[in-house]
């Protein structure tokens, strides 16, 4: 049995694998590794990480519980039909590195790979496998903290709509800016991404905690909450699934 862990800027996100199939899965707050006891017959422990710290936690707490050392995924200059669009390609992090291999396994043309996690990252993937680099923005919960704090008294309720028609309301208007600005990275960089590929047809592809929040905002596309994890498999394994 594999177990697969995904550390993450807010979480950590793991599920147990054997024959294609996951047994068990969940989601864990850093530095809670109690779901590690119930764990039996792990024979490797694959990892995505993109906080230090927080795989030394891990490799510690492995070691506690008795299983195997942990292998960490690394950023390459290029794997699974993928080339790094990066000048350094090592200091593409990790987690949108097999973003882009699972990416690439599921679709054959060119892909416009929306991460929406702590982070809002758009990737531009190319049908022949060329990473054409990307953008970071910052995610929903990180832009309203932003406003949170130089405006204590506004109530940033969870994003009620998905239109860019400007707000009659605090709320309203603060939902729409939110909306217009990722909306517009969006469009930005499909627009590129049709520019330097010279086809039309690109797919949008969502993933990450707020991924199904930005395709219901772009009304189009597709999500795989599993994206990292289908990556981190290929990575390890070379195997599609």
């Amino acid at each position: 049995m594999i177990l697969q862990i995904d550390i993450g800027n807010s979480r950590i996100k793991w599920r147990l694998r054997s024959k294609g199939l996951t047994l068990r899965a969940g989601v864990a707050e850093h530095g809670n590794y109690y779901w590690l006891q119930g764990l039996i017959g792990v024979q490797q422990v694959w990892v995505s990480s993109v906080v230090m710290a927080e795989s030394e936690r891990l490799s510690a707490a492995l070691m506690v519980h008795g299983c195997p050392k942990a292998e960490f995924a690394q950023a390459q200059a290029c794997a699974g039909g993928v080339t790094s669009g990066y000048q350094e390609p090592a200091t593409l992090g990790v987690d949108r590195w097999l973003g882009l291999l699972g990416a690439r396994q599921l679709c054959a043309g060119p892909v416009l790979l929306v991460d929406a996690g702590t982070a809002l990252t758009v990737d531009l993937l190319a049908s022949d496998g060329r990473h054409l680099g990307g953008y970071i923005a910052p995610g929903l919960a990180l832009m309203r903290q932003s406003l949170a704090l130089k405006s204590p008294a506004l109530n940033l309720e969870p994003l009620s709509c998905y239109s860019v028609s400007p707000g009659d309301t605090s709320a309203s208007a603060i939902d729409a800016g939110l909306v217009a600005m990722g909306r517009g990275l969006i469009e930005t960089g499909r627009s590129l991404l049709v520019g330097a590929t010279q086809e039309p047809q690109v797919s949008l592809l969502f993933t990450g905690g707020d991924g199904d929040v930005w395709r219901q905002v772009m009304s189009e596309g597709f999500g795989e909450p599993e994206l990292l994890f289908l990556g981190l498999e290929y990575f390890f394994s070379g195997e599609r699934y």
